[in-house]
């Protein structure tokens, strides 16, 4: 699908720079967070009752793909790898949620589902689904319900762990719920965070160059400087 279908001057609908920067900063101090609490079971344990090394990595490589995407010059890792890295992880999740997931005590065998869908709505923003038009569509609504759903369950979160004091948790709800949001506007509205979002499939291809968030190829555009794009996580 190609968004600016919907959007006749969609360079008009861009965010400056510095802010889409902005948020790919914060992004990065989500990861940074997250890595803070891989290298800390103990405090993790004590403040949330389990260690879930698996999850603590997870949401760091969400975090740390959000950055890259947003401000590719913070972490330069070229998108095939993304697309790799974010297959792999919803293969993962999918098996966990099938498999050891099922055994452990503190998971709960949604969260592991969630991390799929998660992982496979960040993978077609790298390498869209070969998909006909109208399964194009359903895959698009349904993501789009699935960011509204996780947006809202976050605020939710956020809410309750802020009024109960929980600041690891809350840190958390926070990384979550800038990614939803990120991510529905990314949907939405995609290029006022992506202001080059479509395929450049010149011979100067590069890291920096991202598709919209969609499971089939746009059509082709200019590339515009500052090209963007976007990602997502669960607790």
């Amino acid at each position: 699908m190609d968004h600016t279908h919907h959007m006749p001057d969609a360079s008009a609908f861009a965010a400056p720079e510095w802010m889409i920067a902005s948020v790919g900063i914060l992004f990065l101090g989500f990861a940074g967070f997250y890595l803070y609490r891989l290298f800390r079971p103990t405090m993790v344990k004590n403040a949330i009752g389990f260690f879930d090394w698996e999850g603590e990595i997870g949401h760091f490589i969400c975090m740390l793909a959000m950055a890259s995407h947003l401000a590719s010059w913070l972490i330069p890792v070229p998108a095939i790898a993304w697309s790799w890295i974010l297959g792999f992880g919803t293969l993962y999740y999918a098996l966990r949620a099938l498999t050891w997931g099922r055994r452990l005590a503190f998971n709960k065998q949604w969260w592991d589902w969630t991390h799929s869908a998660m992982y496979l709505g960040m993978f077609t923003m790298f390498q869209p689904l070969p998909l006909n038009p109208l399964l194009t569509n359903v895959f698009n609504g349904a993501m789009l319900l699935f960011w509204v759903w996780f947006s809202g369950y976050y605020v939710k979160d956020s809410v309750l762990d802020a009024r109960a004091g929980k600041s690891l948790s809350f840190t958390s709800d926070l990384a979550h719920l800038s990614m939803g949001v990120v991510m529905l506007v990314m949907m939405l509205l995609p290029a006022l965070l992506m202001p080059g979002h479509s395929h450049h499939t010149s011979s100067n291809t590069d890291h920096s160059e991202h598709c919209a968030p969609v499971s089939q190829p746009a059509h082709q555009h200019q590339h515009i400087p500052g090209d963007t794009a976007n990602l997502h996580c669960n607790r």
